[in-house]
């Protein structure tokens, strides 16, 4: 055994390894020998004061001859609940009325009892020279906390141990329970020795030996124990794939010389222990001035973790909404609030009898239509969603669907639901108009980090997917990129190495190509990377939906990444791949082994996306662009006070009605284009699949024409999302805007202004935030009847 210790040490080379020995005298020596070399000891399965007594003899002579005492470290874990299962059977077979009165006595009587005498030897006169060396006190960990008698009460074995030097191991039930309904009583393991010590005597006067029941406890675990040993090699295959969702890291043919700047980027944050300090989120990591939003911004690191508290509540929520025949669920949100909702309805789509998920984050007076006209209003359930609770869009949306309930309906509050942050003016207006439920979402979540909080969560249990294996597959992924996992080996700081390096490298067009059942996947990333990253002059433009090209086409700026369901074929875009793979572009494959996959590849995504940002150092979670686009398209929709400012438009449009002008002012515009520029088709229309489909075939011509990465945004979905990087990243885009006049608005209730007024004001505020930005945008105005005015345009651009 000693040998084998030794070579796991030198093996794994962990500071915080620690190798598991049993107690008892069989082992003294073991562990005498472990910690004289310096290795960590962790003693097993203690059941008596024997046990102890054996451990902390050995600790000590370990401790003494060790050269290096202050940096050994040494546990051991005394088992609770299984003593009082044992001893209870031997006093119901003695059946009196004083055994009786002892039941579910011993295991805190012998813990304390151990627990006093651990007090009298690390705080005593033994200890005290080793203690002056550095030498650190043997950690007492009780293990096996939970009751297994339902007459007991279930936070039993944790309430009355609590005290210094101690750690209490619980499983996730008993956890939950101490959560709900736990005290914390201050040092409670050392009160009442004097009866624990009364109990012991009691149960030895009546014949019941605790050492001699821990010794069979102890020999009937360590026999268990081998078997799970025997199981370990297989056990540990298994969790080795679980924990690498998503397949392997891209390999070095792939990367080509990128490659070279990845691994180096890697042994770097190695020796800078990035890791640990990234879980630590010190500001340091992203910015050297003092910023706000970074520390208090981190939240989603531990999501994974706390958001299952939530699962019950969720599930309970959907399963009701299941029962009452909700139809559909309408999302009123923009950005951060719909994107993984969305992902969530084109990935899964609604499970049998669950209601389909639909997401409203278009002003355009003829998309609020849309919906309205695909919907029945007392079979639908809204959902308004929004951070701040004060999204003009979200609140929008809000006040003409609950006018449209309200008419129908005298209660219309049933059919809204709030996801906010605590206290934000959307949880109060839900509690004033008396809606349905509220989800309140962690304050330190930013919006584009929150997929696997409720903004996320709670559409997608209302559907029916499965949350619970979601969150599962996130907490695998953050375990593989917790603090102690090296660099090279956390899959969040390989990808962040790989699209920092890359943009680095001048390959900041980061390319996405998707397997059907992830294609909006991208979308969601999409907004992640160009908020967080689109600022001070830098960035990575994230492409997604472009129509393909031949190798020819793309310039030495990108990076192609796959992202595809194992089971979904996908060979139109594996051949585009090994093309642009022979033709020197650098490819990055991640392959999930199942949709709730998607879990592990939100927090993956947002961990590279934030560890990128200290790459390029800059501050990946503020958006200072996208709140000066708010204000000004606030501006354009205050009445003008002076007579003569309403003459004048302050973002002037060509139109196609008038084709010369607007022609000569395409030419100016297109011959303004560089090489490694962007052009980002902007459309302030209803989206619909003939729209989409149009526009594709422009934005594919003129990607064509110009050579240059394309995307295409709708407005004012995109200002949420890439918008960002837009006015704060490389000054290499060329803008198409494209607005049209709706032939039949919408009025807002509870407002001055119209559904048609507000996009043209959040057009104007984009167009005039791009032209303070120096940009290079040109604004179209397609008239009342747009596809006869898409279709001039057309031809305009593409003569």
């Amino acid at each position: 055994l000693i040998g084998e210790a030794q070579q796991l040490w030198h093996a794994i080379k962990r500071p915080n390894l620690m190798i598991g020995v049993p107690a008892g005298p069989a082992w003294s020596l073991t562990i005498d020998v472990l910690l004289t070399q310096g290795i960590n000891v962790f003693a097993m399965l203690l059941h008596s004061p024997a046990h102890f007594e054996s451990v902390v003899a050995a600790y000590l002579q370990g401790i003494k001859r060790c050269e290096n005492p202050q940096g050994v470290l040494g546990a051991a874990s005394f088992v609770i609940s299984r003593v009082d299962t044992a001893v209870d059977r031997a006093l119901d077979a003695e059946g009196s009325a004083e055994a009786s009165a002892l039941r579910g006595k011993a295991a805190i009587a012998n813990a304390k009892a151990v627990y006093a005498r651990y007090r009298e030897v690390f705080y005593g006169d033994s200890f005290a020279a080793l203690r002056k060396k550095g030498a650190k006190p043997l950690r007492l960990i009780w293990t096996y906390t939970g009751t297994k008698n339902p007459l007991y009460p279930d936070t039993r074995y944790v309430e009355e141990l609590i005290g210094p030097d101690t750690v209490t191991a619980l499983s996730p039930a008993t956890l939950d329970a101490f959560r709900d309904h736990g005290r914390v009583i201050d040092d409670a393991i050392r009160n009442h020795l004097p009866e624990s010590e009364a109990t012991l005597a009691r149960l030895k006067a009546l014949g019941i030996d605790i050492e001699n029941i821990g010794e069979h406890l102890q020999a009937e675990t360590v026999m268990n124990s081998s078997g799970s040993l025997n199981r370990l090699p297989a056990m540990l295959e298994a969790k080795q794939a679980v924990l690498m969702p998503g397949g392997e890291a891209p390999s070095a043919p792939n990367l080509g010389k990128l490659q070279v700047r990845v691994d180096k980027r890697l042994g770097t944050w190695e020796k800078q222990n990035f890791s640990r300090e990234f879980w630590r989120k010190p500001p340091k990591l992203w910015s050297r001035k003092k910023v706000g939003e970074i520390s208090d911004r981190l939240g989603w690191l531990h999501l994974p973790e706390t958001m299952t508290g939530q699962i019950e509540d969720l599930t309970a929520f959907a399963e009701k909404i299941r029962e009452e025949g909700i139809a559909h669920l309408v999302l009123l949100g923009m950005g951060g609030s719909s994107l993984a909702p969305e992902v969530f309805q084109k990935a899964f789509g609604n499970a049998y009898r669950y209601p389909e998920l639909i997401v409203l984050d278009s002003t355009h007076p003829g998309a609020v239509r849309a919906v309205e006209n695909r919907i029945n209003l007392t079979q639908t359930l809204f959902l308004a969603s929004s951070k701040s609770g004060t999204t003009l869009e979200t609140l929008s949306f809000f006040r003409y669907f609950w006018r449209r309930l309200g008419e129908q309906n005298e209660s219309p509050g049933r059919h809204f639901v709030a996801i906010t942050d605590p206290g934000s003016s959307l949880e109060k207006l839900a509690a004033e108009r008396k809606f349905r439920a509220v989800f309140r979402a962690p304050s330190d979540v930013g919006g584009r980090y929150s997929a696997l909080s409720v903004f996320g969560l709670a559409p997608a249990a209302l559907i029916g997917a499965d949350i619970r294996k979601l969150l599962r597959q996130a907490l695998v992924m953050a375990e593989a990129c917790a603090f102690c996992v090296p660099a090279g080996e956390n899959p969040g700081l390989r990808l962040g190495a790989l699209l920092g390096e890359s943009a680095l490298a001048g390959r900041n067009k980061l390319t996405f190509l998707a397997s059907p059942r992830l294609a909006a996947f991208p979308a969601w990333i999409e907004q992640l990377i160009a908020e967080s990253t689109g600022k001070d002059g830098k960035g990575i433009l994230p492409v997604a939906d472009e129509p393909p090209g031949t190798p020819e086409f793309y310039q030495p700026d990108r990076l192609f990444v796959h992202l595809r369901l194992k089971e979904e074929a996908d060979p139109v875009h594996e051949r585009h791949l090994q093309d642009l793979e022979a033709a020197g572009h650098p490819v990055a494959r991640y392959a999930l082994s199942e949709l709730t996959d998607l879990g592990g590849e939100f927090f993956r995504w947002e961990m590279a996306v934030a560890a990128a940002g200290a790459i390029l150092r800059i501050h990946p979670f503020d958006q200072p662009d996208v709140q000066v686009a708010k204000d000004l398209a606030r501006k354009a929709m205050s009445p003008a006070k002076d007579p003569d400012k309403k003459k004048q438009n302050p973002a002037p449009s060509l139109s196609v009605a008038q084709p010369k002008e607007m022609e000569a002012g395409i030419r100016k515009w297109i011959k303004s284009a560089r090489k490694r520029d962007y052009l980002s088709v902007q459309a302030y229309l209803a989206p619909s699949p003939d729209t989409e489909s149009i526009l594709q075939e422009i934005r594919a011509a003129l990607g064509r024409r110009l050579q240059v990465a394309t995307t295409l945004g709708y407005g004012p979905r995109f200002l949420h999302s890439t918008g960002q990087l837009h006015k704060g990243g490389p000054p290499t885009g060329l803008f198409l805007q494209l607005i049209d006049s709706p032939q039949e608005d919408l009025a807002v209730p509870e407002t001055d202004y119209t559904f048609g007024r507000l996009i043209r004001a959040q057009a104007d505020g984009d167009f005039l935030a791009l032209k303070r930005c120096k940009r290079r945008v040109i604004r179209i105005d397609l008239g009342a009847n747009w596809m006869e005015g898409i279709s001039r345009l057309a031809e305009a651009l593409l003569s």
